[in-house]
């Protein structure tokens, strides 16, 4: 059996790895800023860009295919675990710990957001989180057999 610990952990792997790819791809972005501002002027037969400068604009173009691998591997990433987790939670039998597992680990949901959105007690639902998290403790044993 896992420990509520590990269950947790491979619960949020998802929302981690989601995290890791939005964090790359805003540092993409802020690259391909930089380069538009830079590029414009190389078609306009305009010497802005020769020695040092140059080097600077290849370098940034490779970090910038670097970046676009690195991202896709993070939604790569992201899409296997949350296949993984959608997979534990749909194995859980009861609807509703089936509906809040989802709100919580694949839709971000807060308590208060769950609780509203389920019309369930706050008290009540982490409650039946820790149900849940056993059952999925108990399927990734059961699995590993």
């Amino acid at each position: 059996m896992r420990s509520r610990a590990e269950t947790m952990e491979f619960l949020r792997s998802y929302q981690i790895q989601l995290h890791e790819a939005r964090l790359v791809s805003e540092q993409l972005r802020e690259l391909e800023e930089v380069i538009t501002r830079v590029t414009p002027y190389l078609g306009q037969g305009v010497q802005v860009v020769s020695g040092p400068n140059l080097h600077k604009l290849e370098q940034s173009v490779e970090q910038l295919e670097t970046l676009r691998g690195r991202l896709a591997e993070k939604l790569q990433a992201a899409n296997a675990a949350q296949a993984q987790v959608l997979v534990a939670i749909e194995l859980l039998e009861d609807e509703k710990l089936r509906q809040l597992m989802r709100a919580r680990y694949l839709l971000n949901k807060t308590w208060p957001d769950i609780s509203r959105m389920l019309d369930m007690d706050e008290r009540w639902l982490r409650r039946q989180h820790e149900q849940a998290l056993k059952c999925i403790s108990l399927q990734n044993t059961a699995s590993a057999a």
